[in-house]
């Protein structure tokens, strides 16, 4: 980082954590460090790439919503697109790029080194930076699963698998922001750490071993869903309780907060990063 971004990062850091009797202002803090993440997080390369997954299940629906009757069953189609398109694949990379790049850029330039001498509290900079890629993952999989069930079926949502799949990648997209935020903080390769729990403990091992759902995001995703709406599709159904999801859940969120300030108190900043 050049020395008057330096400079302007270090003042505006000093003027929230601090009032002018001393204490910390978790408040002015928390705005800091999310703009100083939207900085770091928001590039172009970033927007192209979530741009493209929040449109890919909305390209599917037009194509679907064009064949008109012969299309078949829209509750069907429109779960197997939610749960391949976005349960799978949209909300998982939107959280893993979320949770990871604010952390690594300040990784590289010190920027986190700077952040964690100040008196703000480790646990409050994980919380923040948890909730930044937690409320964006759940906004984009939420607008990405709304736009699909609108242009196939309307505002009509039969058996109200639209509204389920909303709800539930809510709470899927807080999970995977808060797994992939921890990764950051604990692994220099998280990006590719990431990549591989997606693609082989979501995408291949918790669908052929049963036992494993119960440590599956995605399949925390689903239950939830499945408790929401009536259609019985097979991805909805044999999966963890909605009780052991929640749990599941929470106890992501809140390791994520303790072992990430824990990483932040002792920084090994060589261990942080991409």
């Amino acid at each position: 980082m050049s020395d008057p971004m330096m400079n302007a990062t270090q003042h505006a850091t000093q003027h929230a954590t601090r009032t002018p009797l001393g204490p910390v202002s978790l408040a002015r803090t928390a705005s800091v460090l999310v703009r100083l993440s939207w900085a770091r997080t928001v590039t172009p390369v970033l927007l192209v790439a979530m741009m493209a997954l929040l449109l890919l299940p909305m390209l599917f629906a037009l194509v679907f919503a064009s064949r008109g009757a012969l299309s078949g069953d829209p509750v069907s189609f429109l779960v197997q697109r939610y749960d391949q398109l976005v349960c799978a694949l949209a909300t998982p990379i939107f959280a893993l790029m979320l949770g990871t790049s604010a952390f690594s850029a300040e990784a590289e330039d010190g920027t986190l080194l700077y952040l964690v001498t100040t008196t703000t509290p480790r646990w409050w900079i994980t919380t923040v930076r948890v909730l930044f890629a937690a409320v964006g993952t759940a906004f984009l999989s939420a607008i990405a699963v709304s736009g699909t069930g609108i242009i196939v079926t309307g505002f009509d949502d039969p058996q109200g698998v639209t509204r389920a799949f909303t709800l539930a990648v809510v709470l899927g997209g807080a999970a995977y922001a808060s797994l992939f935020t921890l990764l950051a903080l604990t692994t220099r390769r998280a990006l590719v750490g990431g990549l591989l729990y997606i693609l082989l403990w979501e995408g291949v091992l918790s669908t052929t071993f049963p036992a494993i759902h119960y440590l599956s995001v995605r399949q925390w995703t689903l239950a939830v869903a499945a408790s929401l709406t009536d259609a019985k599709e097979g991805v909805l159904v044999g999966g963890p309780s909605l009780t052991a999801s929640l749990i599941g859940a929470a106890s992501v969120f809140v390791l994520a907060i303790v072992l990430g300030a824990r990483s932040l108190r002792r920084p090994r900043l060589s261990r942080i990063g991409t």
